[in-house]
């Protein structure tokens, strides 16, 4: 079979454009294949970067990159019912996360990929792949490409997986809504904050999020999409209705939804199968522990990993290789770790019940009026009571999460 490059890469998101790297410096000839006419044309998330992984393949990333701001503000919002709301804020001057708007961010990092030799076709859609005992050929919109192994990057409905078979599952999906507003948070130029929403999103499984950018802000709502589908109410609705509940005021200047994958490490999908490996989205990675929501570090370490797996596996070894380096890697190293809270989090009651005890036990905590005052555990105890909700099966539910 004449090989047209060693591997090719579908879809030129941070998974894609990351593996492409990876595979360049490890001595390969990749081609990335991109349906939009521009990296990032049909990318959206909620906006924030953790760079560690980022910066093992640019180390001066800082420098050169578009960030928008390290995010130095961790605040979580909690509003419940009659009106009541918690809030706390951890601040602490580090750089090891940034805010990011992905459409300018992408474009970026498709030309420094293209600097060091990597062939993006742009407008490019694949429309079927052949399977061959030496190779993959994919028929696209320009022509067919021949290839010893193709590397999945192509968002959660992942295309070469479809293709061979797989389907998507309603349980096993999010649905990311977002806009960027022309509102300016006062802070520092040096400073930006992270804010995670919870109760805004009622009767739906799900939250929202808060970025600031250096001139926008970004907004956004996560939810499942099982919980939708049995809604009356539109995602548009939904995100409209969450930035009327934050206060915030401003231009939309940015309006974006995608899928977001929801497996987590007990029920992800197969990481590799015949010459096919999966990155980012298209293999499911995604963390949400109660504490960070990560996508985007764990598609472009997936990425960079895989670029290396690629040439391994040429050179002789098992493709099982990769995911064998994916479980030494911090991708499915936290994957795990975070698994027990993933759990946690499906429970529905951490969507409005959970929080309106809280809630009802601080109101009773804070109150002075001349009555015997509970102590906070007596208040606790019957803040759940009365929402019919038991709490040492909240209690263990919680500590999954910590």
């Amino acid at each position: 079979m004449n090989y047209d490059a060693d591997v090719a890469i579908v879809g030129a998101g941070l998974g894609g454009i990351s593996a492409s790297i990876s595979a360049v410096k490890e001595g390969l000839n990749p081609i990335v294949i991109e349906r939009g006419e521009y990296s990032g044309a049909k990318n959206v998330s909620g906006g924030r970067m953790y760079i560690h992984a980022l910066k093992s393949l640019i180390p001066d990333v800082e420098e050169r990159a578009p960030l928008e701001r390290p995010i130095t503000r961790e605040t979580y919002k909690v509003f419940c019912n009659k009106g009541r709301e918690l809030s706390f804020t951890f601040k602490e001057k580090s750089k090891t996360s940034f805010s990011v708007l992905r459409a300018k961010f992408d474009r970026w990092y498709a030309s420094a990929a293209e600097e060091i030799g990597v062939t993006i076709s742009y407008g490019t859609y694949l429309m079927g792949l052949q399977e061959e005992e030496d190779g993959i050929t994919l028929n696209t919109s320009l022509g067919d490409i021949r290839v010893k192994y193709v590397i999945d990057a192509g968002g959660v409905t992942a295309p070469v997986a479809r293709l061979l078979g797989r389907n998507l599952k309603p349980e096993h999906l999010m649905l990311g809504v977002k806009e960027v507003i022309s509102y300016v948070q006062d802070l520092p130029e040096d400073e930006g904050e992270a804010t995670t929403v919870i109760g805004l999103t009622r009767g739906l499984k799900g939250g929202g999020f808060v970025y600031t950018n250096k001139d926008t802000t970004s907004i956004g709502v996560t939810l499942k999409v099982d919980s939708l589908q049995s809604g009356s109410i539109k995602a548009s609705e939904v995100v409209e209705n969450y930035r009327a509940g934050l206060g915030l005021r401003g231009d939309v200047l940015e309006y974006s939804a995608h899928l977001i994958p929801y497996y987590g490490w007990g029920n992800l999908p197969p990481l590799y199968y015949n010459r096919v490996l999966a990155v980012g989205d298209a293999a499911g990675l995604l963390i949400s522990d109660g504490f960070v929501i990560r996508g985007m570090d764990l598609a472009i370490g997936s990425g960079v990993i895989a670029g290396i797996a690629v040439k391994k596996v040429i050179d002789g070894s098992p493709l099982s290789i990769y995911e064998e380096m994916l479980k030494r890697s911090f991708v499915l190293s936290d994957m795990r770790k975070a698994w027990k809270a993933f759990q946690a989090l499906s429970n529905p009651n951490f969507y409005g019940e959970y929080e309106d005890a809280l809630c009802e036990a601080l109101s009773r905590e804070f109150l002075v009026n001349g009555k015997q005052r509970p102590t906070l555990i007596e208040a606790l105890l019957k803040s759940f009571y009365d929402n019919g909700l038991n709490f040492s099966e909240a209690v263990k539910e919680i500590w999954k999460i910590v």
